[in-house]
Formats: C-alpha cells, sequence, structure tokens
C-alpha cells in the first residue's frame, strides 16, 4: 500500500469530477435521472413521506470529525450523561466525551503522522526472526509475528527506516500492546486529518433540507466520532476498543473507512467485531484502492476470522463505483468476489469539509458512508430490523449489473461484475426499503 495519507485512508483526490453529474449524484437513481446513484432522493419522495424515523446512532471510526460544522453540528450524538471537562461523570472511564472519544490523543499532544503498518512491524521484529531459518523453529506463541513479519518484509522499500515507528511514543502513553490498557486519549475530535472524517460523516448525516452545503444520507441520525487513523497507518489496538466504544455507547452502525495490508495484532480486531456482533452492531467496512483483488491480498480489517471459521455476519466490506456506465467501477477501488460484498458511489462524492466548507472527494472512503448512511435509513424507519436484516437486505437489494465492467488495474479487460464482489451489484436505497418494508411486516 502506498505510503501516503491518500491511500491509508482509502481516500483519492477526485477523478474527472467535470465528466461527473450533479454534485448530488450518488442520491439520484437511474431511472430517472441516468446515473448509477442509491435512489436516496426518489426514496424521500415516493417511499418515505408522512413516516416518522426513529434517530440512530451511527459512529465515525476515523480521523476526527469537525464538531463545529455548520451542516453536522445539530446531528452530533451527544452523551447526555457526560460534561465537558477532564471529570468521567457517566464513569464510562473516558472523561469529558460529550461528542465521542480521541484514542490518539494524550497529555502530550495528539498524533498525526504515523509509519506504515509493515514499517513498524519489520523494524519492531526484526532483530528476533531475521536470522530464522525455517518457521517451524518459531516458537508457537511467536507464529503470528512471524507471519506478519515476513509479509511486512516483502512490503518494505528503499529508504524506510525504523524512525517512523516511533511516532507516537511520548504522546499517548499507553501500552499498545496491552488491550487492557483502555483508558486513554482526550475528547478532542478535532486533529488532524480530521478533514477524511468530516468528509464520510456528511455523506451519512449532514443536515438534510437545510439549504446548506449537501444533504446527507439519513435524516434521523446521530453521528458518533472516535478518532483513530493518523496520517498513516492505524494501530490494531486503537481500532478494536474504537470498536468496543461506539458498541458500549450506542451506536448501532460503525462505519470505518481506512485500512492496512498488514494486521499484527489482529486478533484485538476481530474479537472487537465478534463483540459487536453479539450486541447486533452493523459494521460497515472500506474495501480499499490499491486496484487490487483483496481475496488474493487481504485488506485489514477482515470480514474473515483467523482461524477459518467463516466470516462476521455484521460486516458488509464495500468498493466504489462511478455514475456512468463507462467507468462503473472505479479504477482504483479494490475487488474480490468472497471479500466484497457490494459496490457504492465513490467517484467525486460530495461533502462537507472542515471550517464550514465542502468538495468532493474519490475512494471506498467515500463508498463506505454511503452503504453506512443506507443503512443508517433502513434502521431509522425500521428500527425493529436486526444487524444481520438489514445486511442481508442491502446485499440482496443491488442494482445488477449485467453489463461487462472494466477490472481494476487490468489494462482494460472486460469481466462481469459478479467477478469483483459478492453480490454483483450496487447499493439501491429506493429497493433496500421497499424490502425492508415487506420484512418489518412478515416479521
Amino acid at each position: 500500500m502506498k505510503r501516503t495519507i491518500t491511500m491509508m485512508m482509502c481516500l483519492l483526490p477526485v477523478l474527472g469530477f467535470a465528466q461527473q453529474p450533479g454534485k448530488n449524484w450518488h442520491l439520484q437513481s437511474k431511472d430517472a435521472d441516468k446515473v448509477y446513484g442509491t435512489g436516496v432522493i426518489k426514496a424521500y419522495d415516493e417511499l418515505l413521506k408522512g413516516k416518522t424515523p426513529t434517530t440512530v446512532v451511527v459512529a465515525v471510526l476515523d480521523g476526527g470529525i469537525d464538531t463545529l460544522h455548520e451542516d453536522l453540528r445539530t446531528n452530533l450524538w451527544r452523551n447526555l450523561k457526560e460534561k465537558p471537562g477532564n471529570v468521567d461523570v457517566d464513569g464510562n472511564g473516558y472523561k469529558g466525551d460529550v461528542v465521542g472519544w480521541n484514542f490518539l490523543g494524550g497529555p502530550n499532544g495528539q498524533v498525526t503522522n504515523e509509519a506504515s503498518e509493515y514499517q513498524r512491524v519489520y523494524f519492531q521484529y526484526k532483530s528476533m526472526f531475521e536470522n530464522v531459518q525455517n518457521e517451524k523453529d518459531v516458537k508457537k506463541k511467536d507464529k503470528q509475528h512471524y507471519i506478519s513479519w515476513v509479509l511486512s518484509k516483502s512490503l518494505l522499500k528503499k529508504g524506510d527506516t525504523v524512525a517512523p515507528v516511533y511516532f507516537r511514543g511520548e504522546q499517548v502513553k499507553d501500552d499498545l500492546y496491552n488491550e487492557k490498557d483502555r483508558f486513554y486519549g482526550n475528547s478532542n475530535l478535532i486533529g488532524d486529518p480530521y478533514f477524511h472524517g468530516t468528509h464520510v460523516a456528511g455523506i451519512i448525516g449532514a443536515e438534510r433540507g437545510n439549504n446548506i452545503g449537501m444533504d446527507g444520507i439519513a435524516s434521523a441520525v446521530n453521528l458518533m466520532g472516535i478518532r483513530a487513523v493518523p496520517n498513516g497507518d492505524e494501530y490494531d489496538k486503537d481500532i478494536a476498543l474504537g470498536i468496543r466504544y461506539a458498541v458500549d455507547n450506542g451506536a448501532q452502525i460503525i462505519n470505518m473507512s481506512f485500512g492496512k495490508a498488514v494486521s499484527p495484532e489482529r486478533k484485538m480486531v476481530e474479537d472487537a467485531i465478534r463483540y459487536a456482533e453479539k450486541k447486533g452492531v452493523l459494521i460497515v467496512n472500506a474495501a480499499g484502492n490499491d486496484g487490487t483483488d483483496i481475496d488474493l491480498h487481504p485488506h485489514y480489517p477482515s470480514p474473515f476470522h483467523m482461524k477459518g471459521e467463516g466470516r462476521a455476519s455484521n460486516m458488509i466490506t464495500v468498493g466504489a463505483s462511478g455514475a456512468t456506465e463507462a467507468g462503473l467501477v472505479a479504477g482504483f477501488s479494490n475487488y474480490g468476489v468472497k471479500t466484497v460484498d457490494v459496490f457504492a458511489p465513490g467517484v467525486a462524492i460530495y461533502s462537507t469539509l472542515p471550517d464550514n466548507k465542502y468538495s468532493p472527494l474519490s475512494g471506498t472512503s467515500m463508498a463506505t458512508p454511503v452503504v453506512a448512511g443506507i443503512a443508517a435509513l433502513i434502521k431509522s424507519y425500521y428500527p425493529q430490523l436486526t444487524a444481520k436484516q438489514i445486511k442481508y437486505i442491502i446485499e440482496n437489494s443491488v442494482t445488477k449489473i449485467d453489463f461487462p465492467v472494466t477490472k481494476p488495474k487490468s489494462g482494460g479487460k472486460k469481466v462481469a461484475m459478479t467477478e469483483l464482489c459478492r453480490t454483483g451489484g450496487i447499493v439501491n436505497a429506493y429497493d433496500a426499503l421497499v424490502m425492508a418494508d415487506k420484512m418489518s411486516k412478515a416479521n
């Protein structure tokens, strides 16, 4: 994976925006607007009028959120049991977590830049494994770290050094490898690179109908900010604890627009995903932007369990699509007929940026909150539906693509959409709501 913020966070610059339809194309529909959008506008006009939604809490596990943004602040989650300041009023272990939590903050500042995980792993275990001739010589307790080290060695680039490994160091003051060391960080969600999380949050739940900026997908939503993704690769421990924080504080959906090629503490994250699964929380996860098959080259967090015990039933992995038939599959998007569940609009998606600004951005980072927003929309009007049911609905209501599409980074090779994802389609909010209505009446 490229060593840049744009790739680390599943974000890419806008690709061909001048040739794309209007700024809210992802909310439009194929039949009415001739673009491969989600049908959200049509759904509000035809299916949801006169109906009253229930507010849904969506956690944005990302780089932070501009909590002062004009189009977001009314839809922020608020911990009504807590008060601002350095006091833990509600007793959950996180002082002053009124709108969320920052696992990258500490007494000596905030983490902004970090190394790639392969750099950290390679230099951390170099002295332990560099002279190993055979995997059989590695102790059982060190086997997983050895596998991660070998993979990291293969990813190492000329000029990579040990120095970036210690960026976090004195800033956060936690034990990176002790999951029981949970109560670190601070309540400040505005810390670089919070532009990414701000953009993601707007796609899900920017205030609708206020004639400012743009409309989010879900109208009845509270956005819980959890800052755990720096410029560079996120730490597995922060992600695991971020998931648990979201679940314990009432999130019903978690958006995860990030990823990496190496996950040394994968079990921590998997255990957290299982915890969310047990609690009925849906996780929506970005496929990544390397234009590669993640069935063959995994992108973490992965929906598959480490020990071959199947996959998480509460997790949707999302690839990115464009507005028109010619560029339907984004050239940067990862794919995988086993791993990627659906594709969703992720090219030139217009949304919120810090300081009351707006801009289109592209990436599976943008496609993922489109799906999380649709999940929140379904949940808000059909609150009795479970995470598993909503996952089923989203996957089984896609717009099926029955023409050949261009496979990413293949030199223009055309393939069936069913060769790139499990469902062979693009998410469709309108059809999902129709299916949700039928399912809720059948229950």
